[in-house]
């Protein structure tokens, strides 16, 4: 947001830009503490033990427990033909629907190409992007490089004391959300049921 407003006033708006950058340096983190009382001072240590925390969070791999079958309180309202409906190779303009439905200035992915990029270029790429997500819908599975994801910390608070203090969003890859809002859009057909 603060490019597009930088974009739009450019030089004429100095002290926003002191601004931002005066906000920037206050956000700095010093120092955390965990919750057993370990602190951390030095960037190092910070960043080291956020890697830990949210390791630890996120993939908790520790613990190795057997999900209940909840199968039998969900009644089957689509029948195969609706499966292969929902699974078939998207056209070009539910792929321009999607990307449509994206913000221009939402989160690029590890490939660092926003939706903006393929809005604006999309008469360019758009066979190369059709073909990347047909090919998702046809082997079932979306490679590696397209399901990535940075993981970025969102702070709850002005001034987090904690790694608990933060909450961990994903920014995913274009493809991801095309893909993801493709199948959505196919499935609302049958929320009704």
């Amino acid at each position: 947001m603060a490019k597009l407003k930088w974009k739009m006033e450019g030089d004429r708006n100095t002290k926003f830009f002191h601004v931002c950058l005066a906000s920037k340096r206050n956000k700095k983190i010093q120092e955390m503490r965990t919750l057993n009382g370990v602190e951390y001072s030095s960037p190092e240590d910070i960043h080291q033990g956020a890697v830990n925390y949210f390791s630890g969070f996120l993939q908790n791999t520790n613990q190795s427990r057997e999900l209940p079958d909840l199968s039998y309180l969900i009644s089957q309202v689509i029948d195969e033909a609706d499966g292969t409906c929902i699974c078939h190779i998207p056209s070009l303009d539910e792929v321009h629907e999607a990307l449509s439905s994206i913000p221009i200035n939402s989160s690029p992915g590890s490939d660092g190409f926003g939706a903006g990029f393929f809005k604006s270029c999309l008469e360019v790429v758009k066979m190369d992007v059709l073909s990347a997500i047909s090919e998702f819908f046809i082997s079932k599975s979306l490679l590696r490089f397209y399901s990535a994801s940075f993981i970025v910390l969102i702070s709850k608070m002005d001034a987090p004391s904690g790694f608990d203090k933060f909450r961990p969003i994903s920014l995913c890859s274009v493809f991801y959300k095309i893909c993801s809002k493709i199948i959505v859009n196919r499935l609302m057909v049958f929320f009704p049921r």
